[in-house]
């Protein structure tokens, strides 16, 4: 099949990258691995469940035009997320009210121009004094949490400044995948040819023109955009998703091998409604009915949980370090672990807890063959990574991806959403050049 440009990945990426050419006039045609679109947006709505269930991204942050307009344009309904925290720590539930302070009062202290190259671990080596206990723990647990980054492999120059922003996190009540749904909406339908279930095993180029290989079929464009996740960039054959590009991109193979693909193992807790009060301590219990908000552990299993609305559920989450110790076990397992922690947060035994589980759910992406990993990280050592692995070679392979993104915009949905349009610019560009048009 013949085409102006192959599109691989069906992720958000790669939807914005397709939409973009075929409104410029371009023939695309996208191909994803899976049986459905929207990459690591993966909303589900089980029997019994009272609304939507993330099993992969869940949070909009504000400050990104371009995902705040697509929300707009396709009516999606936001709500911004409870702003409580809480620390959990020797038995004791704890709020913390300035969660993002303690946090910054770490990140501040980065020397960017000292510190180039250091990890966060190589940051923190001597300085176990410098900051208050409950400040070092709360700054660790951002970065193996939230970065979903080992300490020894996390950038320490990437984080300068960093911390939470409760101000501009909000969820998607209605479903993440609403956002999935309206960029396939905007693809212009003459244009863009969508394959699902297309598995791409290699990718053979020359400049100007490209062959894909995708599940026994062959696609032949004059340009490609790679926005394959960078835990499938970094895999090898013959594992399953991984590609081979020929001839090899030698310089990307190498950069792509030392970026840090980040780790997370989540699950969703779904409670029955008469029960589950009564379990909480009384701290918690009167903050129930407008949700929780987040409780934060040195816990093993999951350290992290939250409840985003009145509704008797729970969202585990283990990041870095504690997600690599579950990923060798079965759901089931993983269960199980993720309510023993639960049970020792709350304070109850595990007997009773698992009484007033109604329903979990949880999607295992270390073990998903088309993401093998959650979101990457700045790596230590590798400031400059994003932007060199987002260079086009040769005006014909292009990458985006949330990978590819800018600073603060790695791993996240709308730095995703900025590198597909990216990405597509620029191939506009060369293709318009092969056209001789200026």
């Amino acid at each position: 099949m013949a085409t102006d440009v192959i599109v691989i990945g069906g992720g958000v990426a790669g939807l914005a990258a397709a939409g973009a050419l075929g409104r410029e006039g371009w023939r695309v045609v996208l191909l994803e691995a899976r049986g459905r679109l929207g990459g690591r947006i993966f909303t589900a709505r089980p029997k019994g469940w009272s609304g939507a269930v993330e099993l992969g991204a869940e949070f909009v942050h504000s400050g990104n035009r371009e995902l705040w307009g697509r929300l707009k344009k396709h009516r999606i309904a936001t709500r911004q997320v409870p702003g409580r925290h809480w620390l959990w720590r020797e038995g004791r539930i704890e709020l913390v009210d300035d969660l993002a302070e303690r946090i910054a009062r770490v990140t501040d202290e980065i020397q960017p121009r000292k510190m180039r190259g250091w990890s966060f671990a190589d940051f923190m080596r001597g300085r176990a004094e410098s900051f208050a206990a409950d400040d070092r723990t709360l700054a660790e647990g951002f970065v193996e949490g939230f970065q979903a980054a080992p300490q020894r492999q996390m950038s320490a120059v990437a984080l300068k400044g960093e911390t939470l922003d409760d101000a501009e996190q909000f969820v998607v009540p209605g479903g993440y995948d609403r956002l999935v749904e309206g960029l396939e909406r905007e693809l212009p339908r003459k244009r863009v040819t969508v394959v699902r279930g297309a598995t791409v095993t290699r990718v053979a180029w020359l400049p100007h023109e490209v062959m894909v290989r995708a599940s026994g079929q062959d696609f032949v464009a004059r340009a490609a955009v790679i926005t394959l996740p960078l835990g499938v960039l970094q895999a090898k054959s013959p594992q399953r998703g991984a590609v081979r590009f020929e001839p090899e991109l030698r310089e990307k193979r190498k950069l792509i091998a030392k970026m840090g693909v980040g780790q997370v193992m989540r699950i969703a807790v779904r409670c029955e409604v008469r029960r589950w009060r009564a379990l909480l301590p009384p701290e918690l219990r009167n903050a129930a009915r407008g949700g929780i908000g987040f409780i934060h552990s040195q816990l093993e299993g999951m350290p992290v949980w939250w409840s985003m609305g009145s509704a008797p559920v729970l969202t585990g989450w283990a990041g870095g370090p504690a997600a690599r110790a579950l990923r060798g076990l079965s759901d089931a397992a993983i269960f199980e672990r993720a309510l023993a922690s639960l049970a020792k947060m709350l304070g109850v035994s595990k007997i009773g807890l698992r009484g007033t589980v109604a329903d979990w759910q949880l999607h295992n992406w270390m073990r998903d063959p088309f993401s093998r990993g959650a979101y990457s990280f700045t790596a230590a050592g590798q400031d400059d990574a994003a932007e060199r692995l987002r260079e086009p070679v040769r005006g014909t392979l292009f990458f985006a991806g949330e990978a590819t993104a800018d600073g603060e915009e790695i791993g996240t949905v709308h730095g995703a959403l900025a590198s597909g349009l990216r990405a597509a610019e620029e191939v506009c560009g060369c293709l318009a050049k092969g056209r001789g048009e200026t």
